[in-house]
């Protein structure tokens, strides 16, 4: 049973409500409904941020460590910036949340963290956006599908 009354379906993990961002100014409409969710069922947001790899990873290649540390340092500021816009946006005010960013492939990434975290729902927004996006998905799949499509979590796409 939820705080207001409601009651929940018994199903329902008992974890976060995940949500899959790549920046803070394509997350807006999926980062509201996730904060909605998070309210309505009494949990914390889990934000999921998944960064590709910046070298593809070769058999046989080994990164020397100067090329590790300029890749840590990057990644670094791009986390520090998202959760500054993410914070400046005010869409979080008022939510227990945290921000996880690791590197892989997207949809593998999501739905991992989410099984380990018994997420309670998770939340991955939809894009419609030029050539480019078209060619990306056809590359890396669609991260929204993929989610979907291990049907072991509710999954609220929006677009």
């Amino acid at each position: 049973m939820k705080p207001s009354g409601i009651p929940l379906p018994p199903d329902l993990g008992w974890g976060p409500v995940v949500i899959g961002v790549d920046n803070a100014t394509t997350c807006g409409r999926p980062l509201r409904a996730a904060v909605f969710l998070s309210r309505a069922l009494g949990r914390p947001i889990l934000l999921v941020h998944v960064r590709r790899r910046s070298m593809p990873m070769v058999e046989g290649y080994v990164p020397i460590p100067e090329e590790m540390g300029t890749n840590d340092a990057a990644e670094e500021a791009i986390e520090q910036e998202l959760r500054s816009m993410l914070v400046s946006g005010g869409e979080l005010d008022g939510v227990e949340w945290e921000l996880v960013s690791v590197t892989g492939e997207a949809s593998s990434e999501i739905i991992r963290i989410s099984q380990e975290k018994d997420a309670a729902c998770v939340v991955v927004g939809k894009r419609h956006r030029g050539f480019a996006e078209f060619l990306h998905r056809i590359a890396s799949g669609s991260v929204s599908r993929a989610v979907v499509a291990t049907q072991q979590f509710p999954v609220l796409v929006v677009p």
